[in-house]
């Protein structure tokens, strides 16, 4: 400790060659040049060493080799484990990150004859605001606090609301009825809450969005119905709803709308009724308050572990600037910015990684593999709706509180807004940001990331989705809904794809696609298959769908779908739903040629009118795993099977017989893609007739 003392009470020294005065860009450092500016008086070497932990300089574990300065306030801090086993201790098990040896000869971590990764830690650096450091690289930030309702948490929340009901000429112009859902829950301070029936009345509320995590231990059934008018003991609710009601009456809001409560549990005639208006419930919100930090409706998300690790990890630090004058900053563990579901928020990325015998001894998931970017919620196939519909979303993460509304995104940590932030991960396809206005416009897009999401009961697949089908109807009032597609984005729509994505996570469970029994859509709906769904053939490799302003293969399509209940956007009444259509139909025989477990190239062929066989070849998308694993089964023999040329005589429907085959009724299986130059010469290989799809 005392070593570590001495090397700051050397006189100021401004002209430092190892730190460059932190001015560049990005600045690398030996852990000998760092201690030797250290002991000359340099301010930013100075500023760089107190970074560093004390525990980890005095571990003797592991020896410090080298500091990256990058210019956003970060600092990389390598060190050496001195052996394969130590660094995999500390990388999976004490919160360090595994790192690489640089291959860079000039670096100072450039160690080739290492053969084990070095480990790393990554600290933010920070001043207040009003403090300006003397350094531009590091940047202004708030405190985050131990606790979500601490005063100045509390504070700036309402600034936000404040500043965005007054100042956010975006979110102004989408004027909203303050009238309430059918049912809400009055939670005036200094009385025990209870469900109301609003009949229309206006007032503000807040909705809350959450994760079930099983059996949430309050809930509104038909016998509790009356009881809960009268009156609900505040101590009755779980901890996630008493943390919601206490946000609320910090913000001075009378009404608090939440599902569990406010829809009749055990009947399917409320959640009809009900689900029909979710666009409107969370559309007409104040805000939604999003428990993103809690696990179960039990676990809360006010106090957690995370904010006060982090609260308590973060020091102050006490320097001279380059002129000799004092001044502080700070320094904190560096979180992990993430922007999936639509709003920016920092995270703690690293989690302990299970130990081998661990692996095995139970079937449940992990928090850690529940948990998408800091949040329980945005795997959740629900909570879509409840992240796209409202106009504004606060957020309570395990560290911090993010804002979201239609002018900016904020976090409780930076002062800055966050720049452009996209509902999906930025991949090579640069996914489209998804207009909230125009759902109907990004149907595609909002199918892609809702199927990516898991469901309790699958029988939900369509139920879970109605507020946003609601939301895309509304500006499109002529176009019908019919189960999960669009009438007027027919027959293109059709050539939906189950997607097998290429899982890079050896421990990740690969998703199943099956049909939903008993079936809440007809076979050409994505809908009637669990596992993700893709409409590939809009991606870059298929020219963004351009084909399909061409003269499609299918035509006079006509559709019968009607809801089996009062939720006209809810599962629909499979006996009688039905798409009839003309088109081409041929008889093929088809067999893969190999592949993998997500790549299936094909080849069939068909019988011409005079006898001889049409060959051609192309890429497989089965519907089912089932379907895939019979024609593995079959081998080099493969298949028959019926296709319908969807476009351009080389996009197809994989059909199967329902019934006699006479009869023209299938159902759908897979879709066939061929390039161009292996497209069917149709009236060779089949017939145009009208047929049925169930």
């Amino acid at each position: 400790m005392d070593s570590f003392k001495r090397l700051f009470r050397k006189k100021v020294n401004s002209d430092c060659r190892c730190c460059q005065g932190l001015l560049g860009p990005g600045v690398w450092i030996s852990a000998t040049d760092l201690i030797q500016g250290s002991q000359a008086g340099c301010p930013a070497c100075q500023l760089l060493y107190q970074s560093i932990n004390l525990s980890d300089l005095c571990d003797p574990r592991i020896e410090l080799v080298s500091v990256h300065a990058f210019g956003d306030s970060s600092v990389l801090q390598t060190f050496d484990p001195k052996s394969e086993g130590m660094s995999r201790q500390l990388y999976t098990q004490e919160g360090f990150h595994k790192g690489r040896w640089a291959a860079d000869p000039s670096r100072p971590s450039h160690a080739p004859d290492r053969p084990y990764p070095p480990v790393e830690r990554s600290v933010e650096l920070f001043s207040l605001e009003g403090n300006t450091s003397h350094w531009p690289v590091v940047r202004a930030a708030r405190h985050v606090a131990a606790v979500a309702d601490a005063p100045e948490c509390l504070d700036l929340i309402r600034t936000w609301v404040s500043d965005c009901e007054k100042k956010h000429r975006s979110c102004r112009k989408k004027k909203t009825p303050k009238t309430l859902p059918d049912r809400v829950i009055l939670i005036r301070p200094g009385n025990d809450p209870q469900l109301v029936d609003s009949q229309g009345l206006p007032g503000r509320y807040i909705a809350l969005s959450h994760r079930w995590g099983g059996n949430v231990s309050l809930q509104l059934t038909k016998d509790k119905l009356e009881d809960f008018k009268r009156g609900i003991p505040f101590s009755s609710f779980p901890k996630t709803f008493q943390d919601a009601i206490h946000i609320c009456r910090a913000l001075e809001v009378d009404y608090i709308w939440i599902d569990s409560i406010c829809i009749i549990q055990d009947s399917k005639e409320d959640w009809d009724v009900q689900g029909s208006k979710m666009d409107q419930v969370y559309a007409n919100c104040l805000l939604t308050l999003a428990a993103d930090a809690a696990e179960n409706g039990g676990a809360g998300f006010i106090t957690g572990t995370e904010r006060q690790d982090l609260s308590g990890k973060t020091r102050k630090l006490i320097y001279h600037g380059p002129q000799g004058e004092e001044g502080e900053l700070f320094v904190r563990p560096l979180r992990e910015f993430g922007s999936m579901g639509g709003f920016g928020r920092h995270y703690q990325g690293w989690a302990p990684q299970p130990q081998p015998e661990a692996e095995t001894s139970s079937s449940q998931p992990s928090k850690h593999q529940l948990v998408e970017q800091g949040s329980y919620l945005l795997r959740r196939g629900w909570v879509l709706q409840e992240t796209l519909l409202p106009r504004r979303m606060l957020h309570f993460l395990p560290n911090e509180v993010s804002w979201r509304c239609a002018s900016a995104s904020l976090c409780e940590c930076q002062l800055r807004p966050h720049g452009n932030v996209a509902h999906a991960p930025l991949d090579l396809e640069q996914p489209r940001e998804i207009d909230t206005e125009d759902l109907k416009e990004f149907w595609k897009e909002v199918v892609e990331q809702y199927t990516r999401r898991q469901l309790t009961f699958p029988s939900d697949r369509l139920a879970a989705l109605a507020g946003m089908a609601s939301r895309a109807q509304s500006v499109a009032p002529d176009a019908h809904y019919c189960a999960g597609l669009w009438s007027d984005a027919l027959p293109s729509t059709l050539l939906w794809t189950v997607d097998r994505p290429v899982q890079l996570d050896k421990n990740a469970e690969e998703p199943a696609s099956r049909r939903i029994d008993p079936a809440i859509a007809p076979s050409w709906s994505w809908a009637s298959v669990t596992g993700y769904v893709l409409f590939l053939f809009w991606k870059r490799n298929y020219d963004r769908g351009r084909w399909a302003k061409s003269a499609p293969d299918l035509t006079d399509i006509q559709v019968q779908c009607t809801p089996t209940g009062q939720n006209r956007y809810g599962s629909v009444n499979v006996a009688d739903a039905k798409l009839t259509a003309l088109g081409y139909l041929c008889k093929v025989r088809l067999w893969l040629t190999g592949g993998s477990k997500w790549h299936f190239p094909f080849r069939m062929e068909g019988g011409t009118p005079g006898g001889t066989l049409g060959r051609t070849g192309g890429y497989l998308y089965p519907d089912t795993d089932e379907f895939l694993e019979s024609l593995q089964a079959s081998g080099k023999q493969g298949m028959s099977m019926t296709v319908v040329s969807v476009y351009g005589s080389r996009m197809f429907l994989v059909l199967r017989p329902v019934g006699e085959e006479e009869e023209l009724v299938f159902e759908r299986i897979g879709v066939l893609y061929c390039e161009e130059k292996d497209a069917v010469g149709l009236s060779e290989w089949g017939r145009r007739d009208r047929f049925t799809l169930v």
